[in-house]
């Protein structure tokens, strides 16, 4: 694992960050910075705003008030996208839309202020299934592989744009452990170059010894911020639903 000074400028920064839906209060007062060469873990039951927060700093929700900063940018300011990478539990509904994997993966190279060559393009594909292992699988259709093969074609999508921030979205759900030991090691392989990896999480699982520092939310804010071996036992094992929770009954996490 990667330690980070306080002299190191943050990847991504917010300030009194506040997220409302249909004037009700998500998330208040949300002071965070996330630095490059660090594995950070966000957990949190459904509904207590892990994803909303997320998306927020990356300009994909609203804020109610606050500011985010990313690489010292005011995001409203920043215009180098590509610099992200935004892995999802799900990227389409591929039974109703064939699609190859090639195709999928270089889908994410696609960017309006930057072109990359058809031979570039190739390589970085090539490339990015290598590292997942899917190099052999490339003229198959997305739908034909299997659940755990299907996330590691996300996140070679993701590895495709030589990003230096990497969103993980339930990295590990309904992927086996020789799938998940694969997420590990590309992980891993993201933070010694020096990314900023953001895992949007209900528990560590197989990446706790990974995780440089977690990140809980509860109540509209964060409850925990520090190490893994800080973590409250209580605080580990909450990632439930809430029955309750303000966000449940308008939008996921």
């Amino acid at each position: 694992m990667n330690l980070t000074t306080a002299n190191d400028a943050p990847s991504i920064s917010a300030r009194h960050l506040c997220v409302s839906f249909n004037d009700v209060s998500i998330l208040s007062d949300i002071d965070l910075d996330f630095f490059a060469g660090t594995t950070i873990a966000v957990l949190g039951a459904n509904g207590s705003g892990k994803t909303t927060m997320i998306k927020a700093m990356l300009g994909l929700l609203p804020r109610h008030e606050g500011s985010v900063e990313i690489h010292g940018q005011s995001i409203e300011e920043f215009k180098d996208w590509h610099r992200i990478a935004y892995v999802p539990q799900k990227l389409i509904n591929s039974a109703t839309v064939p699609v190859s994997v090639f195709e999928t993966v270089s889908s994410a190279l696609v960017y309006p202020r930057k072109k990359i060559s058809n031979k570039n393009k190739k390589l970085a594909v090539t490339s990015a299934l290598t590292q997942v292992g899917l190099q052999d699988r490339a003229k198959d259709r997305l739908d034909e592989l299997s659940d755990g093969q299907q996330r590691r074609v996300l996140l070679a999508r993701a590895l495709a744009t030589k990003a230096d921030i990497y969103v993980l979205d339930e990295p590990t759900a309904g992927v086996d452990s020789q799938n998940q030991e694969m997420l590990v090691t590309a992980v891993r392989g993201l933070v010694e170059k020096g990314a900023c990896v953001i895992m949007i999480t209900h528990e560590l699982g197989i990446f706790e010894e990974d995780v440089d520092r977690v990140i809980v939310l509860s109540d509209g804010g964060v409850s925990f911020d520090g190490p893994v071996a800080k973590l409250p036992a209580q605080l580990e094992n909450s990632h439930h639903s809430h029955p309750h929770s303000k966000l449940s009954h308008l939008m996921e996490s």
